[in-house]
């Protein structure tokens, strides 16, 4: 039996995998190309690729992502979602 957990994270591989084979390669330099796939990254696991938990920034901070906070646990990060201080939009994956 496959859990609703391990399911979420298969399906989130799965639609990580696709829009990344859409992207056409030859519009962008290999930095660009490695930004898009960070971004598409942080957007549906919401941790970095070196395993922070990051959340979107507001409009007048500097780039999209930020590490909440280096050391933070995922149950910490769902704390500060339930208290209102970090905004979850399930539309963004």
């Amino acid at each position: 039996m496959v859990t609703m957990s391990k399911r979420f994270k298969q399906v989130n591989v799965q639609h990580f995998a696709t829009l990344v084979q859409e992207i056409d390669v030859s519009k962008y330099t290999q930095k660009e190309y490695v930004e898009i796939v960070e971004e598409l990254y942080m957007s549906i696991f919401r941790h970095n690729t070196s395993g922070d938990f990051v959340i979107e920034t507001l409009p007048n901070e500097k780039g999209n992502w930020k590490v909440h906070k280096p050391s933070a646990t995922k149950e910490e990060v769902m704390e500060l979602i339930k208290e209102g201080k970090v905004i979850w939009d399930k539309n963004v994956i």
